[in-house]
């Protein structure tokens, strides 16, 4: 059998040392190393070689989409250090924002709110002071599509005589608002981005 042929049915430098005649008690890192630098100079594929030297892992290797910056990534499926993110970053992103948070809480409705709406005021932008307003007018009703951040001003044009004021704009957000969280589903995007690019946000 030649150096190939060995390389390619082994899983570590050890077993090919083996193979090659060492006895597995002289088998130490110096013999690896010169196994390893064999195999390099030979320039033959070692990529299959796996950490503890068996012959493959009972968890399959998967590739997976980042859920947060679509990048490809592989992780190992079904098992406990299984992926849901490419990175550590990402992760944070991930289940330490929004509803995969375990501290999330659907009814605090503000953070419901700026969770999928910008925080600032869809009428002026204002963006120290803003409330988020359940055009439903029903309190419970916490749903994305119901919540509108307005400044206090403009939240009181709403519940006043003066809510032709602001209706038309409030309405027309949210209609576009609610045509681009259902593009971004599609598409795969934060819904927030393709606001801020049709909004100039």
């Amino acid at each position: 059998m030649n150096l190939k042929e060995i390389v390619k049915e082994s899983y570590s430098n050890a077993e090919v040392a083996r193979k090659l005649g060492y006895s597995q008690n002289r088998i130490n890192g110096q013999i690896t190393n010169k196994v390893k630098k064999l195999i390099t100079e030979a320039y033959l594929d070692n990529s299959h070689f796996t950490k503890n030297g068996s012959s493959g892992s009972k968890y399959k290797k998967a590739i997976k989409i980042c859920p947060v910056c679509k990048n490809e990534f592989s992780t190992l499926k079904d098992s406990k250090d299984e992926k849901y993110t490419c990175s550590y970053g990402c992760s944070n992103t991930y289940f330490r924002s929004g509803p995969k948070n375990g501290n999330w809480k659907e009814e605090a409705y503000r953070t419901t709110c700026f969770h999928y709406h910008k925080k600032e005021c869809v009428i002026c932008k204002e963006k120290n002071i803003v409330e988020a307003h359940h055009l439903d007018e029903d309190s419970k009703n916490h749903s994305p599509e119901n919540l509108i951040p307005l400044c206090p001003t403009h939240h009181q044009y709403w519940h006043s005589r003066f809510k032709s004021l602001v209706e038309n704009k409030v309405l027309e957000y949210i209609k576009m608002w609610t045509e681009d969280s259902q593009l971004s589903q599609e598409l795969g995007v934060a819904s927030s981005s393709l606001a801020r690019v049709r909004w100039g946000l």
